[in-house]
């Protein structure tokens, strides 16, 4: 299913609004246009849709835990991990509101799973 039938979906159960599928819309783009990420594979849908709910979530006043701390060290640990903050700082200056650490720890685990799956990510921009 294509991102906007996904956001179309959360905004039906009010979830999300429209200015967050405008966002998630641009990040998507983004990932596209620049990252040369392969949006159409179930990982990326499911990041996506994730990180919509968590849009929602903290404009709706609330927060997620922050990912188990050996996970995340584990992640930090990685030598590909500069260029995982590199998309996670980019994507970051698309939404035009803070984003609680808590949530960008799951963030960055996403991002980290994406360079994974697509290595060509990691190409110079």
């Amino acid at each position: 299913m294509v991102l906007k039938k996904h956001l179309e979906l959360l905004k039906g159960r009010k979830l999300i609004n429209d200015s967050l599928i405008e966002i998630m819309l641009k990040i998507e783009n983004r990932l596209i246009t620049f990252w040369c990420v392969d949006v159409t594979t179930t990982q990326v849908e499911m990041g996506l849709v994730h990180l919509a709910m968590a849009l929602g979530r903290i404009k709706r006043g609330c927060a997620a835990l922050p990912l188990n701390k050996d996970m995340f060290a584990e992640i930090k640990s990685a030598v590909c991990f500069p260029q995982v903050l590199r998309i996670h700082a980019d994507i970051l200056t698309l939404i035009p509101f803070t984003v609680p650490e808590s949530e960008q720890t799951h963030l960055i685990a996403n991002w980290y799973s994406l360079i994974l799956a697509q290595p060509w990510v990691l190409d110079e921009r």
